[in-house]
C-alpha cells in the first residue's frame, strides 16, 4: 500500500483538527448546558418561583388532580400586599369552579397568621391579601377541598424585602455563568483559528510543491 505523500498528510491533519474542534465545542457547550440547568431543580413541594420584570411573582403546585397558581407584587417590608390564586384542572387546564380554598402564612419563628381568601367571579380565580410583614422569608399555605378531597399547597421561601437596585440582580451565579461561557468562547474561537491558520499554510505551501515536483 502506497503511504500518503506530503499533500495528504496535511489534508489530514487538517481534517483530524475539524473533528477535534467539533467534538471539544459538542463536549464543552454539553457542560455548560449542565452547569447553566443545574439549580432550576424542584426539591420542594412547588415549582420555583419566577419573577416578572414588573416585579409579579408566580408559583405553582400540583394538587392531586388539580394545578393551583399563586400570583402577587414582590412584597416589601411592612406594606400589606394583594394577590390572587388560581385553580386549574392538571390535565385539561379547566377552572377548577368548585374549589374552597383558605390560606395561611407562617413567619420565620413560626407565628401563623390566617389569611382571608375570596372568590372572584371568574371561575378558579381567587384573591387575597398578604397582610403587612417584617423582613424575612416566610412560607405560604393554601389548602384547597374539592369534591369532599382536600389538599395543601406548600409554597416556602415567600420573600419580604426592600427592593434591590437592577444591578443586584446580577447574582454571583449569573457571573459565573456568564465567565464560564465567556471562557469556552475564547477556546472555541482558539481552536477555529488554528485550523484557519494550518488550512492557510497548507493552500500557501501546495504551489511551491508542485513546482518542485515538476522541476
Amino acid at each position: 500500500m502506497k503511504a500518503p505523500n506530503k499533500e495528504q498528510r496535511r489534508f489530514q491533519s487538517i481534517r483530524a483538527w475539524g473533528l477535534i474542534h467539533l467534538a471539544l465545542m459538542i463536549l464543552l457547550m454539553g457542560s455548560a448546558s449542565s452547569v447553566i440547568a443545574h439549580g432550576g431543580e424542584d426539591h420542594g413541594d412547588s415549582k420555583p418561583a419566577v419573577t416578572a420584570p414588573d416585579g409579579m411573582v408566580s408559583r405553582t403546585a400540583r394538587l392531586g388532580d388539580y394545578e393551583i397558581l399563586l400570583k402577587y407584587l414582590s412584597i416589601e417590608p411592612d406594606t400589606p400586599v394583594l394577590g390572587r390564586l388560581f385553580i386549574t384542572r392538571f390535565t385539561t387546564n379547566e377552572p377548577g369552579s368548585d374549589a374552597v380554598i383558605e390560606a395561611e402564612i407562617e413567619s420565620p419563628t413560626g407565628m401563623v397568621t390566617a389569611v382571608k381568601v375570596e372568590k372572584t367571579d371568574a371561575a378558579g380565580s381567587y384573591v387575597f391579601k398578604i397582610p403587612a410583614l417584617t423582613e424575612g422569608s416566610y412560607t405560604f399555605r393554601a389548602t384547597v377541598s374539592t369534591t369532599g378531597k382536600t389538599d395543601t399547597a406548600t409554597f416556602s421561601g415567600v420573600a419580604v424585602a426592600h427592593a434591590e437596585p437592577a444591578l443586584a440582580s446580577f447574582s454571583g451565579s449569573s457571573w459565573t455563568q456568564t465567565a464560564f461561557m465567556a471562557f469556552l468562547f475564547l477556546i472555541g474561537t482558539g481552536l477555529f483559528a488554528g485550523l484557519i491558520y494550518v488550512a492557510i499554510r497548507t493552500i500557501k505551501n501546495k504551489p511551491i510543491n508542485e513546482e518542485a515536483l515538476a522541476a
